[in-house]
C-alpha cells in the first residue's frame, strides 16, 4: 500500500479524520480520504481508524460505482483488515485461525477476481496480486502463492515486491523439499529473485524502498552462505528431461508443464522439461518396533499415498484427453440421445473431463483421511472430509491438537480447506471456490448440463438450470477441472511436507536412538498393466 502522507499525524488529527463524513465527497475524494485513513491507522496503530475505514468503505460501496472503483474498494478493504491484523499482532502469532487474516484474504481474493481488476493501473494490479500471494504464503500455502507472484510479474516483470517475496517463498519451499538437487535448484531461483530487487530498473511501489532492499539482501546472503550458487547454476540443466515417445505423449507433457500439474517441485518455477516427472514421495517414516502385526511390510500410508498419486495422474491424463479430443469415439456411436436444442455436449471426451473433476476433488477428502490417520484424530472414517477433519465433532471449533501445532504446510492444508468449504468464503469471495463446490455436487448428485462453449452466451443464463442442477459451458468446465487438479496437486505436496515436519520433530526429540531401517523400492512401471492370466 502506498503511503499518502509522509508525516505521522497526532492522535487528535486521527480522531478528527475519523469523524469526517464522505457524504459530500466525490467518489475519487472519498477513496483518497479512506486510503489516507487506513495508512494513518496502520502507522499509528489506531484501531478506531481502521474500523472507521471499513465502515466508510461499506458506505461507499452503496453508491453507483464503476467496476474499477469497486475492485479498488476491495483492495482498500484488505488494507484496512491488514492494519487491524497488525494492531492485533496476528502476524507474529502462530494462530491457525484469525478473523482479521481471513477477512483480508477474502478481500484480496475479491479484488483480484473482480471484473474491474483489469481496468486498474499496472502497479495497483501488481500490489493486489503480491499482497494476495504474500498472505497465502504466510498461512502456509507457498505453492499457491508462487503462481500468484508469477501472475504479478507477468504484468510488470521487474516489480520488486513480487520478485523479492517470490524469492522468499521459494526459499521456504526449498526447505521442505527432500531431494537435494531439487532443493538446491529452488534455492538458486530464490536467490536470483531476491537479488533482482536491487538491480537497476527494479520497480518499487513505495517512496522509501531501502528497508525492503535490505531485507531481501539479507535473505540472499543467507542463501549464498548455505548453497554454492555458481555450482548449482552450472548443474541445473532444466531443459533436459523426458520429452515422451510419441506426438501425443509430448503434447501431454507440455500441457502438464504449462498448467503446473506435475508432482515435481521444479514445475513451480516454470514449464521446464526437467520437471516432467511425478517424483513427489512421502518422507522417511519412523515407527515403534512391534507397533503393527504386519511390521514386515511398509506402513499402510505408504501404499495409500501411492494410490492417491496414481488416481491423480490418471485423472490428469483423462482431463488432457477430454480437453484435446477432436474425434467421435467409437463408443459414442449408436448411443441414442435427445437433442435438447441447447447445444448439449455428450461424449466420451466430456465424460473424461467430468470424471477427472470428480476424481481430483475426491482426493481432497482422501488427504483428510490421511491427516486423521497420521495425526491420530480417531474420527469415524465414513464421516471424514476435507472440510471437517480439522474441527471438533459437530462444533465450529478447531481441534485442540492443531491450535498451537508448529507445522506450516499442515496449516496450509487447513487454509486450503477454508477456501473451498468455509461458509463465509463461499458466500462472499469472488473467486470460484463456491462454484467448484456446486459443480462437484451437481456431478455427484444432480444434473450438470454442459453446452458447447461457443454457445454458452446464447443458451445459458447464469449458472442456474431452472432448479434442475447447474448449467455450464464446456470451456468453463474444463477451466474449473484444471483448477481442481491444481488444488489436488497442492494438497498432495502439503500433506507430504507436513508429515516431513513431524518426522523431523521425532528425530530431534530422541537424538541418537537405535533405529532399524526398511528400504523401499520404486514399482517397475512395466507392472502397471492388467494381469494377463
Amino acid at each position: 500500500m502506498m503511503k499518502a502522507m509522509t508525516t505521522e499525524p497526532s492522535f487528535e488529527q486521527l480522531n478528527k479524520r475519523c469523524e469526517r463524513s464522505i457524504a459530500k465527497m466525490s467518489d475519487a475524494q472519498a477513496i483518497v480520504h479512506i486510503g489516507e485513513l487506513i495508512d494513518d491507522a496502520l502507522d499509528g496503530s489506531f484501531e478506531r481508524g481502521a474500523k472507521r475505514a471499513l465502515y466508510l468503505l461499506g458506505d461507499l460501496s452503496n453508491r453507483e460505482l464503476t467496476n474499477t472503483d469497486r475492485a479498488l474498494i476491495e483492495y482498500f478493504r484488505a488494507n484496512a483488515w491488514a492494519a487491524l491484523s497488525h494492531i492485533a499482532n496476528v502476524r507474529r502469532s502462530w494462530s491457525w485461525e484469525a478473523p482479521e487474516r481471513q477477512a483480508e484474504l477474502l478481500a484480496l481474493s475479491r479484488a483480484s477476481n473482480h471484473p474491474g481488476f483489469a481496468g486498474l493501473d499496472k502497479v495497483r494490479r501488481c500490489q493486489i496480486l503480491t499482497n494476495h500471494a504474500n498472505l497465502l504464503h504466510e498461512v502456509g500455502r507457498s505453492i499457491d502463492a508462487i503462481a500468484i507472484w508469477d501472475a504479478a510479474l507477468k504484468i510488470i516483470p521487474n516489480f520488486a515486491m513480487a520478485s523479492g517475496n517470490r524469492g522468499s517463498g521459494l526459499k521456504s519451499y526449498a526447505g521442505m523439499v527432500v531431494d537435494n538437487r531439487e532443493r538446491a535448484i529452488l534455492a538458486l531461483h530464490a536467490f536470483d529473485g531476491l537479488r533482482s530487487t536491487a538491480v537497476e530498473g527494479a520497480v518499487y511501489d513505495s517512496a522509501d524502498p531501502q528497508p525492503a532492499i535490505a531485507h531481501f539482501a539479507n535473505l540472499a546472503t543467507e542463501l549464498a552462505a548455505a548453497v554454492n550458487i555458481d555450482a548449482v547454476r552450472a548443474m541445473q540443466d532444466l531443459d533436459r528431461g523426458d520429452e515422451g515417445r510419441s506426438k501425443t505423449e509430448r503434447a501431454y507433457r507440455r500441457w502438464c508443464l504449462k498448467h503446473r500439474l506435475f508432482l515435481c517441485p521444479l514445475n513451480d518455477i516454470g514449464p521446464h522439461l526437467a520437471a516432467a516427472t511425478d517424483d513427489l514421495m512421502l518422507p522417511a517414516l519412523t515407527e515403534k518396533f512391534g507397533e503393527r502385526p504386519d511390521g514386515h511390510l511398509p506402513p499402510p500410508i505408504v501404499g495409500f499415498f501411492s494410490q492417491m498419486k496414481q488416481e491423480y495422474a490418471s485423472a490428469r491424463f483423462m482431463l488432457f484427453e477430454g480437453m484435446s479430443s477432436t474425434r467421435v469415439h467409437f463408443s459414442d456411436r449408436a448411443v441414442a440421445l435427445t437433442d435438447t436444442l441447447d447445444y448439449p455436449l455428450y461424449s466420451l471426451a466430456s465424460e473424461r473431463v467430468r470424471t477427472a473433476f470428480r476424481t481430483a476433488y475426491s482426493l481432497l477428502d482422501k488427504v483428510a483421511f490421511l491427516v486423521d490417520r497420521y495425526w491420530g484424530l480417531d474420527k469415524v472414517p465414513d464421516r471424514i472430509s476435507f472440510k471437517n477433519v480439522w474441527m471438533v465433532e459437530n462444533k465450529a471449533r478447531l481441534l485442540p491438537q492443531f491450535e498451537k501445532l508448529d507445522n506450516l504446510p499442515l496449516r496450509g492444508l487447513f487454509w486450503l480447506s477454508k477456501e473451498l468449504f468455509d461458509d463465509q468464503l463461499k458466500q462472499t469471495t469472488a473467486a470460484d471456490a463456491g462454484e467448484l463446490h456446486g459443480i462437484r455436487n451437481a456431478l455427484e448428485h444432480t444434473y450438470l448440463r454442459v453446452s458447447e462453449g461457443w454457445a454458452k452466451p446464447f443458451v445459458i443464463n447464469g449458472t442456474s438450470n431452472n432448479g434442475f442442477g447447474i448449467a455450464i459451458g464446456s470451456d468453463e468446465l474444463e477451466a474449473k477441472a484444471v483448477r481442481v487438479m491444481q488444488m489436488a496437486r497442492s494438497a498432495l505436496f502439503y500433506i507430504s511436507f507436513a508429515i516431513g515436519v513431524e518426522e523431523r520433530k521425532k528425530q530431534l526429540a530422541k537424538p541418537g536412538r537405535l533405529a532399524g531401517s526398511m528400504p523401499l523400492y520404486d514399482l517397475d512401471h512395466r507392472r502397471k498393466r492388467r494381469d494377463s492370466f
